[in-house]
């Protein structure tokens, strides 16, 4: 990074490595992004989960398990539990329940060693125009789903072009955005997300490349992550934020 020291820019590299900081203790937890090692769809009729306890089925829109002995969990989307080393946290998708099961013990966390990242640059945070889309954003999914989502379209100037990358409109307002560019299967995964703060009354948006992040099914094969749709492919390298996951000789992907 080429850049003079001034406070403002002081300030905004110390926030970046402390977001570094926090991607990499996400990743490392016990349960954390590398420990997921199974995302188990359920049915209406109780089923076996190799490695949990009981037999597990949707019901009314929960996780819901019974036996051996008296156990009985009834999990909505989003709450997660214990079963010994194991935190099991139902999701919902469609009106489908499934459950995700995080290991510490998993050989994808085991051989994880980081988050690399390219050096953080200013000239990529830039400033943007935020539309709010009255029709659904369309995304595939690495499973083969097809979402539908609120859609927002935020407008920014890189690399001496506009450009118009296509997100989803999250609760809080903020604007989630995969996309895709030429170091992807070099120097970077295959895709990258990245998370817009919520336009201002005027709908301005700041948008910070430096803050590109690897998507979760980077770290295992069980995630379910959107794909980049068309206009979000760029034909150029941006060459901020998370690269690749460090692992060692050991790892399995």
């Amino acid at each position: 990074m080429t850049t003079s020291t001034t406070p403002a820019t002081a300030a905004w590299l110390g926030d970046w490595r402390r977001w570094r900081a926090e991607r990499n203790a996400l990743a490392l937890a016990p349960h954390g992004l590398a420990s997921v090692t199974g995302t188990h769809w359920l049915g209406d009729e109780p089923e076996a989960i190799d490695g949990l306890p009981g037999r597990w089925a949707a019901v009314a829109g929960h996780a819901v398990a019974d036996g051996p002995g008296d156990l009985h969990l009834e999990l909505d989307p989003g709450t997660a539990v214990a079963v010994g080393e194991l935190l099991i946290q139902p999701l919902g998708r469609a009106g489908r329940v499934a459950v995700r099961v995080f290991d510490p013990q998993a050989a994808t966390r085991t051989a994880i060693e980081g988050i690399d990242a390219f050096d953080p640059d200013p000239a990529w945070v830039v400033e943007g125009r935020a539309d709010i889309g009255t029709q659904p954003l369309r995304l595939d999914h690495i499973d083969g789903f097809v979402s539908s989502n609120s859609a927002a379209q935020v407008h920014v100037r890189v690399r001496g072009r506009e450009q118009a990358l296509w997100g989803t409109l999250a609760p809080n307002s903020d604007i989630q955005i995969t996309f895709a560019d030429t170091t992807n299967g070099t120097e970077t995964e295959r895709f990258r997300f990245l998370t817009v703060p919520a336009a201002d009354e005027n709908g301005r948006v700041t948008v910070d490349f430096n803050r590109a992040y690897l998507p979760p099914c980077t770290f295992t094969d069980h995630y379910l992550c959107p794909l980049p749709p068309a206009g979000n492919r760029l034909d150029f390298p941006v060459r901020v934020g998370e690269t690749r996951v460090r692992r060692n000789g050991s790892a399995p992907r």
